[in-house]
């Protein structure tokens, strides 16, 4: 048998064939060779544990969030790439609807290590943390090398992630590319599907067989209905953003008030009319606008599971590329997310591209995360 010896010869050879196997250095010396060669330095290869740090307590403690080789401060967190038999450490989560299996890195318990991850300014606001952007970087690079040696026995044309608050799914997909560097046939398409709430509909079969009673789901698409008209608000919402932004520019570049800005405030004060006559009735925290008073969109993941399992149609192909659809028969398809609860918002997309004769799918996430259970004023109403 013959025992591959580096990280090029497992990118060019068949890795697990009857007579090509890893040698027994472990697979993550390879990665980390590759890494080094790359000036990817990563973490180091002799410790038993690695993980996440919030950073030491006390008086004199750092408190800073790191990843780091040797400190695992949440129970249920796991950051490890090979299990104990030397063989990737992924979980695989069957999506229901779809019937497409996903692929997810890690397990992430703390929903802290999330919020650093995807919203460090929040993080550091909220947990009163520094972060290490050092480790988080050297965290991000080897993700992206697991993420390429998982892709290396599958076909691949294109690559995307779905919309997001946060840049996260985009800086990893762009250490993702930069390893296909040497394959022009591979393309990124960001956000190749977008959300749009208007055509969102009950699944009354999946409801049913989740246990949503008859009330349950005549509330829940009633519920559609207000999210729909906020649809509506947030598009006016957004052009009040644009026309403050636009004054403000105006005023700071010419120092004083022009006719044109005096129109724009008019409008911006229509639109405000307009919108209480759309919300008038409605009661609660208006979810359009965010603390700032700036334009919110809808956010899927604020909805309890079994209602968010019970509704379809949240994604479609992005108007802004229009004519893509023809191209996408036949294509071989990665999606990457940065997390995986329920798994409806993959289960939608994936439902949604089946509709266009894609080859394969092919869905990986960061990391399983624990289904998020909202005290009754985060629900959304």
């Amino acid at each position: 048998m013959y025992y591959i010896q580096s990280f090029e010869e497992f990118k060019d050879g068949e890795m697990l064939s009857e007579n090509i196997s890893l040698s027994t250095i472990d697979f993550i010396h390879l990665l980390m060779e590759e890494e080094e060669r790359l000036g990817f330095n990563t973490i180091d290869d002799d410790v038993l544990e690695e993980g996440f740090s919030f950073g030491s307590k006390g008086r004199n403690g750092d408190k800073v969030f790191k990843f780091s080789p040797n400190k695992n401060d949440t129970n249920g967190t796991s950051t490890k790439i090979f299990n104990d038999d030397k063989k990737f450490n992924y979980n695989e989560v069957l999506l229901p609807k779809s019937g497409v299996m996903s692929y997810n890195l890690y397990k992430i318990s703390d929903m802290r290590i999330s919020m650093a991850l995807k919203h460090p300014k929040k993080f550091k606001n909220t947990i009163k943390r520094n972060i290490d952007f050092d480790t988080i970087d050297k965290f991000m690079k080897r993700t992206s090398l697991y993420i390429y040696s998982l892709l290396k026995k599958n076909p691949v044309d294109i690559i995307t992630y779905p919309q997001s608050s946060s840049d996260f799914n985009k800086d990893m997909i762009d250490y993702v590319m930069k390893r296909y560097k040497d394959s022009p046939g591979i393309k990124c398409i960001p956000n190749l599907l977008t959300k749009n709430i208007r055509k969102v509909y009950v699944n009354h079969t999946v409801a049913k067989e989740l246990g949503l009673t008859n009330d349950e789901i005549h509330r829940l698409q009633k519920d559609i209905d207000l999210w729909k008209s906020d649809a509506d608000v947030y598009e006016l919402r957004v052009r009040v953003d644009e026309l403050n932004d636009s004054i403000a520019y105006a005023i700071g570049k010419r120092g004083r008030p022009t006719k044109d800005v005096a129109n724009k405030k008019a409008e911006i004060k229509a639109i405000e009319e307009l919108i209480k006559v759309m919300r008038k009735g409605r009661k609660g925290r208006d979810k359009t606008k965010d603390a700032n008073g700036r334009a919110k969109n809808f956010e899927i993941k604020s909805i309890e599971d079994r209602r968010r399992r019970s509704i379809e149609g949240l994604f479609e192909i992005n108007p802004k590329l229009n004519g893509i659809q023809q191209d996408l028969k036949g294509k071989h398809i990665v999606i990457f997310d940065d997390n995986i609860s329920s798994g409806s918002t993959l289960d939608d997309i994936c439902l949604e591209l089946q509709k266009y004769g894609v080859a394969s799918i092919l869905p990986i996430t960061l990391a399983i995360i624990p289904k998020t259970s909202y005290d009754n004023h985060q629900k959304l109403k």
